[in-house]
């Protein structure tokens, strides 16, 4: 009867008192075990011992299929504790393991919808090896303060740069678990911005679209259903991710406490689905930023005659370090121009910004320009400058603050698109073809040639922009989720923008 068991549970935890807003206390653990059904042995009867020792398999009888492979470690943390029931059994439970059939996300429903099959097992962080080849996905829950010693939080970090993948769920919607894993979040990763995730991310989209969700009862701030949820980027990945409404109470039972602020029923197990498919689909691209993907080449920046000078901004500036030197190396390879190179990092309200004719910006999120940087803007590129733009992965959000930061730089000339037969398209190869990633043929379909916007001064060129991403094509790596145009394309249409702002 396992409708049954589920209802039972559901209306047992329901009827548990939770204190206001079900976010001081830990009042024990979601999936509370009903008592034991009375045992109804007749008189006389005896239950029969065990046979033992136990009898050998036989050669001859079907052996058990071999343990999927381990997907999730659920992070053990906090303390073990007992709690008294009413009917006066007593239970033992764990600070980290208050859902303890989540499980199902992978035992049950992974497999009927993405055809795959592993495993989820407790993960102790001081035995753990932080391999993310071994296990690449962590996961943490709770509804009390969770805290990392220092050593484990290196370790966390490492395991991310590795190409692991962290999620954290606020159980029951616990206020207490989603500030404090803030916290953690922001140790670990000192030098990275925690954000709500926009509504393109590809985690909403990863295995299946999600734009609304349905809430708890008690969630009163999500009017619209709107998804919200955390993450911190390292290049242009999402490797930690945190949801304040809980994911975990609905791929245990489906049990809504009184208070609970959690996403429920069929929408928490599709967000869970579309989180173990980012996590996979991204997996290979954390190994090749392991593996050097985000260091800036040292070849590149001995100095040279020519700077890429790159703006930064607070919309995450820089997800590809190394993508401007393969750029400019098929540059070198395919004219004569036999310049040295170096890039630079710079404000736009930086004094030395009129010394470097070509600027390049990119980012995944909004980003706003000081006055003081509008300005220098203004006049340097009025004067001869040049900037090439992309939004990095197709993001929405640059594309709408990049669009608007320049209404404010050239309030008198907004982007337009540049025609097939502009200098631009032929400085040195015939951009008369577009060759799309799958995620950009899908939103956009196909492209005869590539599209791009600019903005000109007299005549000549001064902004170049693709809503479309390029810096994931210079990198030569596959970026699943990216919306943009593929490796080969990409660099024809860098090479094109920076041939150009050499020869005007």
């Amino acid at each position: 009867m396992p409708h049954c068991r589920t209802l039972a549970l559901t209306v047992l935890c329901a009827l548990l008192p939770v204190p206001a807003g079900a976010q001081a206390v830990d009042d024990g653990p979601c999936g509370i075990p009903p008592p034991p059904a009375p045992k109804r042995i007749k008189g006389g009867e005896g239950v029969p011992p065990l046979p033992l020792p136990a009898t050998p398999l036989r050669r001859s009888e079907r052996k058990r299929d071999p343990a999927p492979p381990v997907l999730i470690g659920k992070l053990m943390w906090g303390k073990q504790r007992t709690m008294t029931l009413e009917d006066g059994r007593t239970i033992e439970y764990a600070d980290w393991n208050l859902d303890p059939n989540d499980r199902r996300i992978l035992d049950e429903i992974a497999p009927r919808a993405l055809g795959i099959k592993y495993r989820m097992i407790p993960i102790d962080p001081g035995a753990f090896s932080f391999d993310p080849v071994q296990i690449p996905f962590l996961y943490v829950s709770g509804v009390r303060a969770v805290s990392f010693a220092p050593d484990i939080r290196a370790k966390m970090r490492a395991f991310c740069e590795q190409g692991g993948f962290i999620y954290a769920d606020a159980c029951r919607g616990s206020r207490v678990f989603a500030d404090a894993m803030r916290q953690e979040l922001r140790a670990i990763f000192p030098d990275r911005t925690l954000r709500v995730l926009p509504p393109d991310h590809p985690l909403f989209s990863a295995h299946r679209l999600v734009n609304r969700l349905q809430y708890s009862p008690a969630v009163g701030d999500r009017p619209d259903g709107a998804p919200f949820f955390e993450g911190v980027d390292i290049g242009c990945r999402t490797v930690a991710i945190l949801s304040k409404y809980g994911l975990s109470c609905a791929w245990d039972s489906d049990h809504v406490r009184a208070g609970s602020q959690i996403v429920v029923g069929e929408d928490a197990r599709t967000m869970g689905l579309n989180l173990i498919s980012y996590a996979l689909g991204t997996f290979e691209l954390g190994r090749f930023y392991a593996q050097g993907g985000l260091s800036e080449p040292i070849a590149a920046v001995a100095g040279g005659d020519f700077v890429f000078a790159q703006i930064i901004h607070e919309g995450h500036a820089d997800p590809d370090p190394s993508a401007y030197a393969r750029l400019l190396e098929y540059v070198m390879a395919n004219t004569s121009v036999g310049l040295k190179f170096a890039r630079r990092r710079i404000a736009a309200d930086d004094e030395a910004l009129g010394s470097y004719p070509f600027l390049y910006i990119t980012g995944h999120y909004d980003f706003s320009l000081s006055e003081a940087a509008v300005g220098r803007l203004r006049q340097h590129l009025s004067s001869g400058g040049f900037l090439l733009a992309d939004a990095c992965c197709g993001s929405l959000a640059f594309d709408g603050a990049f669009r608007r930061e320049m209404r404010r730089v050239f309030p008198d000339a907004p982007l337009g698109g540049i025609p097939a037969g502009h200098p631009l398209m032929s400085a040195l190869f015939r951009l008369d073809t577009a060759e799309l990633t799958p995620k950009a043929r899908a939103a956009f379909g196909d492209l005869a040639a590539p599209h791009l916007e600019g903005i000109e001064r007299d005549g000549v060129l001064c902004v170049v922009y693709s809503p479309l991403d390029l810096g994931n094509g210079w990198e030569g790596i596959a970026h699943p989720y990216a919306r943009g145009y593929e490796s080969s394309c990409a660099l024809r249409i860098g090479v094109n923008a920076v041939v150009y702002a050499l020869s005007h």
